[in-house]
């Protein structure tokens, strides 16, 4: 805090909109977000810091936004949510202007935005700076900004990831979707959308209840087939183009249907489940390097080669694991998250490999 007998000095005065609540009293105005975060601060709570509100900054996060602000994609990065603070007595409201205490790393508490403003140092977004819309109290005690806090965070609900990626569409240039988005995007509707595909109006495309897989899920498990070294990955790839992994897809997954017809699509089974289908997928992934040592051809100028009977002796062996939930758990076995996928995984691949 600034020693009284020294002088106190103010940013530029901002254009300021005094909005009561109640009885509260806020100011909604635009700065630059260098500029705020040269004065902000906050104070994480911890378990020996019972006086803190926030939440401690993640540096995962902060890389993730600041690449964000800095992305040269043809949609131009935009934060239009306020960050809210609480300024000290210092600053005020005079003349439709708010004058606020230039008083570095302590005038400005974050009660919310705080991953959005600290994304503009210098580590996570080099120099750019953009107008950020603040939301600002005046002189709120702890409690209050307690109470601010939890009233953002504690009844916000997120939004379903499976309409997120239905809205992809709607975007006007794909250069704003990462390419993995957008292509297993416009897989899952094909599949979800083609009049043979097992899948037919069974994967729950704006999530939902209803089906048995999500979009989200689906494309979580299907992005793992464009990382690298991996099916979809590279460009010189048999499968690189949409129409080829539609029919692949297609193709693989009526033979795994024709073996588990009484377990497709049946909540007592895992098949079709999130870990299931990565599971599946995963295997997918080893057959057609099986395939290509055998020097099976995988596409000739006419289209897609390999069709379900190349899967078939694969799948066979692979029916002697029933997928059952209750048999699996009467095992002492479950199968929960990335680390139930990469168990699953392993054990598939056993029983139709070996090893």
């Amino acid at each position: 805090m600034a020693n009284d007998a020294e002088p106190i000095t103010y940013l530029d005065p901002v254009p300021a909109i005094p909005i009561s609540q109640g009885q509260a009293t806020f100011y909604l105005f635009a700065i630059s977000a260098k500029s705020l975060l040269e004065i902000a601060y906050t104070s994480e709570r911890t378990q020996y810091n019972k006086t803190g509100i926030q939440r401690g900054l993640r540096p995962d996060r902060l890389k993730a936004i600041g690449k964000f602000l800095v992305s040269n994609g043809s949609n131009p990065a935009l934060l239009p949510n306020a960050i809210i603070v609480s300024l000290s007595t210092q600053s005020y409201f005079q003349d439709g202007r708010l004058y606020i205490c230039k008083r570095p790393r302590g005038e400005a508490f974050i009660i919310d935005g705080q991953h959005r403003l600290w994304a503009f140092s210098p580590e996570y977004s080099g120099a750019k700076d953009l107008n950020v819309v603040v939301t600002a109290f005046i002189n709120l005690d702890d409690s209050r900004k307690a109470f601010i806090f939890r009233s953002i965070n504690g009844n916000q609900r997120k939004i379903n990831p499976s309409l997120v990626y239905d809205l992809i569409p709607m975007l006007r240039a794909k250069e704003s979707v990462a390419f993995e988005d957008w292509r297993c995007h416009d897989l899952v509707v094909l599949l979800n959308e083609t009049p043979d595909s097992p899948w037919k109006d069974r994967i729950g495309m704006v999530g939902g209840g209803g089906r048995i897989i999500s979009q989200s899920s689906f494309i979580s498990a299907l992005k793992k087939l464009f990382k690298k070294g991996h099916l979809f990955a590279s460009t010189d790839s048999d499968f690189f183009e949409e129409r080829m992994q539609h029919e692949l897809l297609l193709e693989y997954f009526k033979a795994v249907y024709n073996a588990y017809s009484a377990q497709w699509d049946n909540k007592a089974f895992f098949l079709c489940k999130y870990v299931g289908v990565s599971a599946l997928l995963s295997l997918l992934d080893r057959i057609i390097d099986d395939l290509r040592h055998k020097h099976v051809a995988m596409s000739d100028a006419t289209g897609l080669k390999v069709a379900r009977d190349n899967f078939v002796p694969y799948i066979a062996k692979l029916t002697a694991f029933s997928f059952s939930t209750a048999e699996e758990k009467a095992k002492g076995i479950t199968y929960v998250g990335e680390s139930g996928i990469t168990s699953l995984t392993k054990r598939v691949l056993s029983v139709v490999f070996g090893g």
